[in-house]
C-alpha cells in the first residue's frame, strides 16, 4: 500500500514523502474510516465494581471507541440513556444500588451505569466499536474489509499532498471524495446490520455531510510559509 502511494505521487525515493509520513497517513486513513463507519467491533465481558457508577473504559479496553450494545450475561438489554435523562428519572441515580438497567456514555472513554450492583462479581457483556491496530511492519495489513483497502491509499495520497497547499492540494480532492464514497458505502452496510442487531449507536451519516464545504476550504488553503495578502 505504501508503494502504491509512492507510485501515485511519483516519489519512490522517499525524499519528499518519507516512508514514515506515508505510514502515518495510511494509519490515519484507517482510523478515520473506522470512526466514520464503526465497522470494527468486539464483544467482551466487563466486570462491574460494587457501588461504583463511573468508569474510564480505555483503562480496561485500550481499543475502545464507544459502546454499541450492553447486555447482562443472561442476554437482557441494558438500555442507553443521556445523563440528563438519568437525572430526571432518579435524582439519586449516582448512588442507587440494584441490578444494572441503564447506561450512559460520553466521548471516547466515559461510561456510567445505573443501577450499581451492591456486591462484587456482576458481569455485563459490552459490544463496542473497536479502533484498529497501528500498522508498523511491512507485513501488517489493515483490519477493515479488503474491498476497502484502496480507499486507504486514496486518503493517504490526499493526506501527504496536503502540505503542498493551494492548487496542488486542491487536485487531491477527488481522492478524498473517493475515500468518503467508500466510507459511506461501508457505513450504510454497518448501519443496516446494527439496526438489525438492535445496537444503540449507528455510524455517522455521510450521506448528509456537505462535502462542498471541504472543497471550498481546500481551494482557499495557502501553502505553508506563504505570505498573507493584505
Amino acid at each position: 500500500m505504501r508503494t502504491r502511494v509512492q507510485q501515485r505521487v511519483n516519489e519512490l525515493t522517499g525524499t519528499y514523502y518519507s516512508t514514515a509520513e506515508i505510514n502515518s497517513a495510511l494509519n490515519e486513513a484507517q482510523r478515520l474510516f473506522v470512526l466514520l463507519t464503526l465497522c470494527l467491533e468486539v464483544t467482551a465481558a466487563f466486570t462491574l465494581t460494587a457501588a461504583v457508577t463511573f468508569y474510564h473504559m480505555r483503562t480496561t479496553f485500550e481499543d475502545w471507541i464507544l459502546p454499541l450494545r450492553v447486555t447482562t450475561l443472561g442476554g437482557s438489554k441494558i438500555f442507553p440513556s443521556e445523563l440528563e435523562d438519568l437525572d430526571s428519572l432518579d435524582s439519586g441515580w449516582q448512588a442507587s444500588p440494584g441490578a444494572p438497567v441503564r447506561y450512559a456514555s460520553l466521548g471516547f472513554d466515559f461510561f456510567a451505569i445505573y443501577q450499581q450492583p451492591a456486591a462484587a462479581g456482576t458481569v455485563v457483556n459490552i459490544t463496542y466499536a473497536q479502533q484498529p491496530l497501528v500498522m508498523a511492519a511491512d507485513t501488517d495489513t489493515p483490519q477493515i474489509q479488503q474491498e476497502f483497502h484502496p480507499a486507504l491509499v486514496a486518503y493517504a495520497i490526499y493526506r501527504v499532498r496536503m502540505k503542498e497547499g493551494a492548487q496542488e492540494f486542491a487536485k487531491t480532492m477527488p481522492y478524498f471524495n473517493s475515500f468518503l464514497d467508500e466510507a459511506q458505502k461501508c457505513g450504510e452496510y454497518v448501519r443496516a446490520r446494527n439496526i438489525g442487531g438492535g445496537y444503540d449507536i449507528l455510524p455517522f451519516e455521510l450521506a448528509r455531510f456537505d462535502r462542498s464545504k471541504v472543497a471550498r476550504a481546500s481551494a482557499t488553503k495557502r501553502p505553508e510559509g506563504a505570505n498573507k495578502q493584505a
